[in-house]
């Protein structure tokens, strides 16, 4: 069976955020390069905080401290929004 993927967000020294309204500019001082993230992608990442988390202790902690839907998509939907913060270098995942 293979091992349960965590993820670790950049730390807060790399990464500039600027409220927009509706959106949160994101500047990665590694890469040079400002992204525009809309919710919940700004509060996830803020809740990675500097830990690694597996996927399922992440959802648990996203649960303590927001109304997850409980129709069961909600995971799946964590899941992809991690893999999306990955792809943008904002979250490492291993």
């Amino acid at each position: 069976m293979p091992a349960e993927m965590h993820y670790r967000a950049a730390g807060a020294d790399y990464l500039v955020r600027v409220e927009l309204d509706a959106l949160t500019a994101v500047y990665d001082r590694r890469s040079c390069q400002t992204h525009l993230l809309a919710s919940p992608l700004p509060e996830m990442l803020a809740a990675l905080g500097e830990g690694d988390w597996s996927l399922g202790k992440f959802i648990e902690h996203l649960a303590s401290k927001f109304d997850l839907a409980s129709d069961g998509n909600a995971s799946e939907m964590i899941a992809a929004h991690l893999t999306e913060l990955a792809a943008l270098g904002l979250v490492e995942a291993r």
